[in-house]
């Protein structure tokens, strides 16, 4: 009895982990030669110039082809996880990785792959982001590309074959620029301090 509750547990976990396999993808546009961020407008730095040291690039994604289902953001500046198609951040071992190569802005690496709980060869959907902050949904400063899908790599396949550069769009980060009433309201503000303090001596 135990030993066919035994073999059955094995041949539980067997089955599970055939169906699913580990795949991964790498969070590159540098060694892929892939497109570059830039800095878009509303910055301090001039449009089209690539991102330098002190950026972030992440990652959202989903399983399967979900491009369809996620909302236009000509902006591209939104939260993905407010744009449909279940896309979820990428979190912990090569999710993350710093801009600033030298010599190359623009591009980013990550020092290990992202591993993905699907099999290898089937499709995900990915969205890049950039951002300065601690993380994308905190940044001032931020944008993403476009929602594209790659598929996944085995464990064993030599980067940067998976990268996601061979796949993105190029995109760049946008700076909010303040509306016109906000900027009348604090020129009203500094027209009063000075008012006053002209009164005053």
């Amino acid at each position: 009895m135990k030993k066919s509750i035994l073999l059955a547990a094995i041949g539980l976990v067997a089955s599970v982990s055939s169906t699913f396999g580990l795949g991964y993808i790498l969070l590159d546009n540098y060694a892929s030669s892939g497109p570059m961020v830039t800095y878009g407008p509303g910055g301090l730095n001039p449009v089209g110039t690539g991102l330098g040291a002190g950026w972030t690039a992440g990652f959202y994604y989903a399983l399967g082809n979900v491009t369809g289902s996620i909302a236009a953001d000509p902006s591209g500046y939104a939260d993905p996880t407010t744009l449909g198609g279940g896309l979820v951040l990428g979190t912990g071992p090569g999710s993350t990785a710093a801009f600033g190569f030298p010599f190359a802005p623009g591009y980013f690496s990550a020092p290990q792959g992202f591993q993905i709980a699907d099999n290898p060869g089937d499709t995900i959907t990915v969205m890049v982001v950039a951002y300065d902050g601690a993380s994308y949904a905190t940044s001032l400063d931020r944008g993403h590309s476009v929602a594209f899908t790659m598929p996944l790599g085995a464990v064993t396949t030599p980067p940067p074959v998976n990268a996601v550069g061979f796949f993105m769009p190029g995109f760049s980060i946008i700076t909010p620029v303040p509306e016109p009433a906000t900027l009348a309201l604090g020129g009203l503000g500094l027209a009063s301090l000075l008012f006053f303090r002209r009164k005053q001596a």
